[in-house]
């Protein structure tokens, strides 16, 4: 199938740009499935004029995943998309990020310009369906398992790979007030990350989101998926629907407030075979059904049959 992605294939954080997850989780698996796939960077595009790309590569579908921010993402071909979606030629498709916090002042907005789109959270499904918009699929996270490091010894006994903000610094702060190694990565590589995912006995993951207006939320995240794709230990924050894609404490262990997470952090890192059981378990479910050749073949056949 020829597919044209739509997506910023570079981040900058900190002054430093880096390749995105979108090149490491969706362009490279979907040239292991056997696609092609022209990649449209939203960012710095080599051909800037979209419609040149649609006329020139000839889609079967367009794959997008756009942030409606023209700070980060200054060449989302908005105005060209509406008018692929009105043609009918072409099928296209989104792939909502953060639905927790952006489907009312975002998601539900701009849903209507794409013949399909999918989103993260469970919940969010009827709520597409009550705005009328009826061909939303399930688009979960993933974990592209090629790009992790392989026979690395785990000398690192807690890790959390994440941009700072103050619920995490408190979390983490709070687990080093008791005593608990814990190393905090941030700023790092994707390829780095995922070094510290594989060298890790245990990695955390904070599900909070704190970028709506204040109100913290937990979401669906990367990490829960990328740290027991790594065969380590995920203990993470409770999400809504998190049970539907892991077996809670046999395949990865949650936590809902910070006694919680001291407490059952204390008590995996007193019990190593444990420890090393339930990575095995996550990783074993993470490659059956969240690894990204997994995950974005089972998504295209829903979005093609829609």
């Amino acid at each position: 199938m020829n597919i044209l992605l739509v997506y910023n294939r570079t981040i900058t954080r900190q002054g430093i740009s880096r390749l995105d997850l979108g090149f490491w989780t969706v362009y490279l698996p979907l040239l292991k499935l056997g696609h092609s796939v022209y990649f449209y960077d939203t960012v710095n595009p080599v051909e800037k004029a979209f419609s040149k790309v649609v006329e020139s590569f000839k889609p079967d579908l367009i794959f997008c995943c756009l942030t409606g921010n023209s700070t980060i993402t200054p060449y989302e071909p908005w105005e060209q998309l509406k008018l692929e979606t009105e043609k009918g030629r072409t099928k296209t498709f989104n792939w909502f990020c953060d639905d927790t916090w952006r489907f009312e002042n975002f998601s539900k907005q701009v849903c209507f310009d794409f013949h399909v789109c999918s989103t993260p959270e469970q919940s969010r499904i009827k709520d597409y369906k009550e705005i009328g918009y009826d061909n939303i699929v399930l688009g979960v996270w993933h974990a592209n398992r090629d790009l992790y490091p392989e026979g690395l010894t785990k000398n690192i006994p807690v890790s959390f790979c994440g941009v700072p903000n103050n619920d995490r610094m408190n979390l983490t702060e709070t687990l080093k007030r008791q005593g608990i190694n814990i190393q905090y990565f941030h700023g790092v590589s994707y390829e780095d990350m995922l070094l510290y995912h594989a060298t890790s006995q245990i990695g955390l993951n904070f599900s909070k989101n704190m970028t709506d207006g204040g109100e913290s939320k937990t979401q669906m995240k990367a990490r829960l998926f990328e740290v027991p794709a790594a065969k380590t230990l995920l203990l993470t924050e409770y999400h809504e629907g998190i049970e539907e894609y892991f077996e809670i404490d046999k395949e990865i262990v949650c936590f809902t407030n910070n006694v919680e997470m001291v407490k059952k952090t204390e008590f995996l890192l007193s019990k190593p075979e444990l420890v090393n059981k339930i990575a095995e378990n996550g990783y074993n479910r993470a490659m059956k059904d969240h690894e990204s050749s997994v995950r974005l073949s089972n998504v295209l056949e829903e979005v093609m049959k829609k």
